[in-house]
């Protein structure tokens, strides 16, 4: 059996990505290239934004929906960056404080076996979650220098096509302002990676570890009897706790849960409507975004999941302890246990939805209507006659 990995290896790709965002770990202060490569994002947004606007017209709705998915990835890593860096602070404690924990896990066999399978999956899938996004987007930026050769030895003409839809206050109809803004935007696309990638890796590295420590506390609650009852009160402390930290966890992360939710249904709709629609071209990148917002959107909701269930499962263990054996006092706190697990930790996109499977769900149900409702709107005048 694998064994658990130590602290330190669930963040240390995490801390590599902020060092290369210029967010030092722990430290208030920014490096500079934060602001420089922030504001590359923030220039290649408004460049964008201009272009989808400079086309904004009836002829031109099915351009304006495969530009929205670019776009609305910038804007998403934008404003998850945003939200988050204003709480570094906060998470950073949290970060303190789950270590400490940490600690007292593999100080003990028994919670070690408890956890260890969850932890080592989640220690798994940050190292393929990193990857898999570095190929996409690495798949995306650089397959247009192929379809220039490949337009240019098919038609023997010269295209200067760019990854992302963008307006310029200048041509790039020649190699070196095309380069310029071809380098540009493959930086821009790589920086949006590794803005919302380090973001999601907190998220799922954070929320695992406060899970491990709610399965913890079921599992000391379950094993309670009538000789251990006098543990109740350190373990109520240490429920108090983790209950405490799962409610910074929420401070930290409802508002990109939010922006996730939001811009995620908006993409899923566009990049649904460009495959059903669009151009045999398109598709192939298409199905790179749509891969990578569902894989996003379905790791926000299991791990929400899993924090529902663990915080959940601790009245099952009180109900399974050999409470009927205790005193009356126990019986009394082993009943509050029980009232108190009835309403479960949640995770929350800014308090309008539960982070959870029926969020993923209705996510999917809210994309589906937009979807139906753009190919009613998008039906050519000839087709609603024909009906």
């Amino acid at each position: 059996m694998e064994s658990i990995p130590p602290y330190k290896d669930f963040h240390k790709q995490i801390k590599i990505n902020l060092w290369l965002a210029g967010i030092p770990y722990g430290d208030p202060k920014f490096y500079f290239r934060f602001y420089v490569i922030f504001v590359q994002l923030l220039l290649m947004i408004v460049f964008e934004v201009s272009f989808f606007v400079s086309r904004i017209s009836a002829e031109n709705f099915l351009e304006l929906t495969q530009l929205a998915p670019c776009m609305g990835i910038g804007i998403l890593s934008a404003l998850k960056t945003m939200a988050v860096i204003q709480k570094r602070k906060k998470i950073y404690d949290l970060t303190e404080c789950l270590e400490n924990l940490y600690r007292n896990i593999l100080s003990n066999e028994q919670k070690v076996k408890l956890v260890r399978k969850d932890l080592v999956l989640v220690n798994l899938l940050m190292k393929y979650y990193f990857i898999l996004n570095l190929l996409l987007i690495s798949v995306y930026n650089f397959s247009t220098p192929f379809i220039i050769l490949y337009h240019y030895f098919a038609k023997h003409e010269v295209i200067y096509i760019l990854p992302y839809a963008i307006l310029v206050p200048f041509s790039t109809d020649s190699w070196l302002p095309w380069i310029i803004v071809y380098i540009h935007s493959i930086m821009c696309g790589f920086i949006c990676v590794l803005f919302y990638t380090t973001i999601d890796g907190l998220y799922f590295v954070l929320t695992s570890h406060v899970c491990a420590n709610f399965s913890v506390i079921s599992d000391m609650i379950e094993s309670l009897d009538e000789t251990t009852a006098d543990r109740l009160a350190d373990i109520i402390k240490e429920h108090q706790y983790i209950l405490k930290l799962g409610e910074d966890l929420e401070d930290i992360f409802t508002a990109p849960n939010l922006f996730n939710v939001l811009v995620g249904s908006l993409e899923i709709c566009a990049l649904g409507f460009n495959l059903t629609t669009g151009s045999w071209e398109q598709i192939p990148g298409c199905i790179l975004f749509l891969l990578s917002v569902l894989l996003q959107i379905l790791m926000m909701s299991v791990f929400g999941e899993n924090m529902i269930r663990e915080s959940t499962k601790i009245g099952d263990a009180a109900f399974l302890c050999k409470w009927y054996k205790m005193d009356e006092k126990s019986k009394k706190t082993i009943l509050t246990i029980m009232i108190r697990s009835k309403k479960p930790q949640q995770l929350t996109a800014y308090k309008f939805s539960t982070i959870s499977y029926a969020s993923f769900t209705k996510i999917i149900s809210t994309s589906w209507s937009y979807f139906t409702i753009l190919r009613t709107v998008y039906s050519p005048p000839e087709v609603t006659r024909t009906e």
